[in-house]
């Protein structure tokens, strides 16, 4: 079942939380996630989390919700840092940790069964790692029990915070990078860009879960937020990106705008 680790994250794994803390950006895009997270799963709910870095989620889950989770990473550095955090957590809050990328998700049917999990999350662009995500859709739509919910956040094909930019500092090819795929990324700000990385519009992920799935809730995040990359510019002017952070909930799920943020992040319900 195990598969080899993506070099790439297994690099990151060291550094990854140091990355994130002082992230401001990112810590906005954490608890936002957070809530629809919560609100999808009822307490002492079993999860599985795809792609589950170092934990961060999963922990959380585990420490104030009572839940119990199996953690999916294709990087066994990642997994071992997730799988202790997890334990740490909770008595009883991890129930497996397997190297796997998300696309085998479904070799887990023959070690859990079908339909052992009330729920499923992939957070923060770990599926954009899959250059397809219906093998992850049948996948956990055998996983998953009818009714169940599944919340994913993806970076997303369409974030005109992210062309602007580049376009500005005449990086052409960088501001149109999400439109060709695959791309080759960083596993963290700075190194080797040696990770494929495909972006999904929101229409393109509900069109490949959408014979499983019926989706239950969508929006940008972030959208007048720039993606997490660009975390300096909030220190030049904390008081605008404050403001913006408070007004985004209001407007990242309406029709004409949930599509246009770095990741989009949506809820959705097994048929």
């Amino acid at each position: 079942m195990e598969e080899p680790s993506l070099t790439g994250f297994d690099a990151a794994a060291d550094r990854y939380d140091a990355d994130e803390q002082g992230n401001r950006i990112l810590e906005h895009m954490r608890a936002r996630a957070y809530r629809v997270l919560s609100s999808a799963f009822d307490p002492g709910s079993r999860l599985l989390e795809l792609g589950s870095g170092t934990g961060t989620e999963s922990s959380r889950l585990a420490r104030e919700r009572g839940c119990s989770v199996a953690l999916v990473d294709p990087s066994r550095l990642l997994l071992e840092r997730a799988r202790s955090k997890v334990s740490a957590a909770r008595e009883g809050g991890l129930v497996g940790a397997h190297v796997l990328r998300a696309s085998g998700v479904a070799q887990l049917i023959d070690v859990y069964g079908r339909g052992a999990f009330d729920g499923a999350f992939s957070s923060f662009g770990a599926l954009n790692c899959e250059p397809s995500l219906e093998p992850v859709a049948r996948g956990l739509a055998e996983l998953v029990k009818h009714g169940g919910a599944v919340v994913l956040s993806i970076i997303n094909r369409w974030c005109p915070a992210e062309v602007a930019w580049f376009a500005l500092h005449g990086q052409w090819r960088e501001a149109a990078r999400r439109w060709r795929g695959p791309v080759q990324a960083a596993a963290y700000p700075g190194g080797p860009k040696d990770v494929s990385t495909w972006y999904s519009s929101r229409r393109e992920i509900e069109r490949d879960f959408g014979a499983w799935f019926r989706v239950r809730h969508v929006e940008a995040l972030p959208l007048l937020l720039p993606p997490p990359y660009l975390d300096f510019l909030v220190a030049r002017v904390p008081r605008v990106f404050g403001l913006l952070a408070r007004f985004e909930p209001m407007v990242a799920r309406r029709p004409a705008l949930r599509d246009l943020g770095d990741h989009v992040l949506l809820r959705l319900e097994r048929r």
